[in-house]
């Protein structure tokens, strides 16, 4: 039985999902749904990512969002390849290491200092999965993310008590947190939450393309406010933004074929750990019972290493 700071308790039942012509994951409901959405208008599974990405960035801002990074795996039945896509955004180019050092920071920066604010990769890399693979414009793989913004939602008990986490810590200062915030507080469960805001800025996306978001007004937006909060983010870092496509890494599991985007994200961890578990037989152990669980955390543990 699980709480979040309200009166909404529940308990957590799960069973396989069985269905035909398409299927779409997500950590909130709503998110689902606008990816289903756009696969039954005729979109593919390119398009129902990108649908459910930018509306988890509405319903769940605490988790995900335009103004982070994105990475992405597609299968092509015809060719039977898969393609890895790189939407990860670079540190600012004046953002040196001895400037860093310069500025009194000999280890790790503080978590909320604006040098570790990085290039915006989500924005180009759902533009470039919609555009290599999908069937759809990018118009109308926004269109639910757009109408859940401009309308509002009701919020999800779990979202609701991070949002209240991060009302108090990283919203608390942030310059614009009313954007993100009900007079200031976080929302409520099942209370109702619009960002029109956000839809501009998925709108101005949708209609004019990666250049819109990093060029013009939405750019000097987001430098202005990484600026004046002392960072060293510059308008040419945003424009020479680029989303990289590349060679995928796999390792085989028990006959099966395991593929992961390569560094710099974290799939490379998942396949050595892999590698690692192939030499046990986890089936030895029940299902979640404490043996199986500890030989995956250690694998996973050697495996950052």
């Amino acid at each position: 039985m699980l709480s979040y700071d309200s009166e909404l308790t529940f308990s957590s039942h799960r069973e396989p999902v069985i269905g035909r012509g398409g299927m779409v994951a997500a950590s909130q409901p709503l998110a689902v749904a606008a990816g289903l959405s756009v696969l039954s208008s005729g979109g593919n599974a390119a398009d129902a990512a990108v649908a459910a990405a930018a509306a988890l960035n509405v319903t769940e801002p605490t988790s995900t969002g335009i103004g982070g990074d994105c990475f992405g795996l597609f299968y092509q039945a015809g060719s039977k390849q898969v393609f890895a896509m790189n939407g990860s955004g670079r540190a600012p180019q004046a953002l040196t290491l001895s400037r860093v050092h310069q500025e009194g920071f000999a280890g790790e920066l503080p978590a909320f200092h604006p040098h570790t604010i990085t290039v915006p990769g989500s924005a180009g890399g759902w533009a470039g999965m919609v555009s290599h693979f999908g069937r759809l414009t990018l118009a109308e793989v926004l269109a639910p993310a757009i109408e859940l913004a401009e309308s509002g939602f009701p919020v999800a008990p779990i979202t609701s008590h991070f949002w209240e986490r991060g009302a108090e810590f990283q919203l608390k200062n942030a310059p614009n947190s009313i954007e993100l915030t009900i007079e200031g507080r976080a929302p409520h469960p099942g209370e109702i939450f619009r960002n029109p805001n956000l839809a501009k800025t998925f709108k101005r996306l949708a209609e004019g393309g990666p250049e819109a978001f990093y060029q013009g007004p939405i750019a000097e937006a987001i430098i202005q406010v990484i600026q004046d909060a002392g960072g060293v983010m510059s308008l040419n870092d945003l424009a020479a933004h680029r989303t990289d496509w590349v060679e995928p890494i796999s390792t085989s599991y028990h006959g099966f074929r395991v593929w992961e985007c390569p560094p710099n994200g974290q799939g490379l961890a998942a396949l050595l750990a892999l590698n690692i578990l192939e030499q046990f037989d986890l089936s030895q152990y029940p299902r979640l019972s404490q043996e199986r669980v500890h030989v995956m955390i250690e694998a996973m543990r050697l495996a950052f290493a």
